[in-house]
């Protein structure tokens, strides 16, 4: 029997839509058992056997956790909020003049520069906490919000974004302004900015679920209760011989939306820009 070259088409295009729902489900999965573990009682969550459905369903848990005694995760959502947004905004404004800088003037050593730069990607960020907080310390900045925001504000993997994303801006506009008469400063707002606005977007993505997500930073620099970040807040949300876990999880399950709508919102621009610059998801 032979099989026509469209059903072959057809087998592998099923073939692939299988693996791809499997593997989008296997990712998903730890999300789902985290939004339904939050309804669950404290009893049932590490229950054996294991049930996947709440025996009972527990809609406080929500409420709890945000008047749990102790914890002001308002706050806490809050100071992430803060240090997100301004982390954010300065990542983007460094690595968009850094980039447009190495992809468009050419001075002695240049590409040199722009190696040693990279390279930093290569140093672990744990490398260098002992370091970063001896500085932020002698600087006075030990839990305040630009002791969390300064060091979370520049990243390398930006500035090659954005580099590479500057190369794709003609020469021939930016040399046209100039013969215009218009300064270095105006061209780079009002040309290089807006002709990048995907690999910004992206870059925006990129380093807000980082700033968002990261713990180790404000386990070391944060000691006072009311300056701690989300993440921060949910590894210390336990007590000594209780722990609870529905509240937990509930947290983290809100912890989750923002960077999710974020996500929703800038999909398009994330993809675009991340396959403009030659890089690969």
């Amino acid at each position: 029997m032979i099989i026509s070259a469209r059903a072959k088409r057809n087998v592998l295009r099923s073939i692939l839509c299988f693996i791809l729902t499997t593997g989008g489900l296997a990712f998903i999965f730890p999300f789902i058992w985290m939004l339904i573990s939050s309804f669950k009682l404290n009893k049932d969550v590490l229950a054996i056997p294991i049930k996947f459905l709440p025996p009972t369903w527990n809609f406080k848990s929500y409420y709890n956790a945000f008047t749990y005694p102790g914890y002001d995760f308002p706050r806490y959502f809050l100071n992430s909020f803060i240090v997100v947004i301004f982390a954010t905004l300065l990542t983007v404004f460094l690595c968009t003049t850094a980039g447009y800088g190495f992809a468009k003037y050419k001075f002695k050593g240049n590409n040199i520069l722009f190696v040693f730069i990279l390279s930093t990607i290569m140093i672990p960020f744990e490398a260098i906490i002992i370091p970063l907080f001896i500085l932020i310390k002698n600087m006075g900045l030990q839990n305040s919000y630009l002791g969390l925001i300064l060091p979370e504000s520049l990243t390398a993997f930006g500035v090659f974004l954005m580099r590479q994303f500057m190369y794709s801006i003609p020469d021939e506009i930016i040399d046209s302004a100039r013969i215009d008469g218009a300064s270095e400063f105006r061209i780079f707002i009002n040309i290089a900015v807006p002709m990048s606005k995907t690999a910004i977007f992206a870059l925006i993505l990129f380093h807000a679920q980082w700033v968002w997500n990261l713990l180790i930073w404000p386990l070391i620099v944060i000691s006072t209760p009311e300056m701690r970040t989300v993440p921060q807040g949910i590894a210390l949300f336990s007590g000594v011989y209780f722990t609870p876990y529905p509240e937990q999880l509930a947290v983290s399950v809100v912890a989750c939306i923002p960077i999710l709508l974020l996500y929703i919102f800038l999909s398009k621009y994330f993809v675009k820009g991340i396959s403009l610059t030659g890089l690969k998801e």
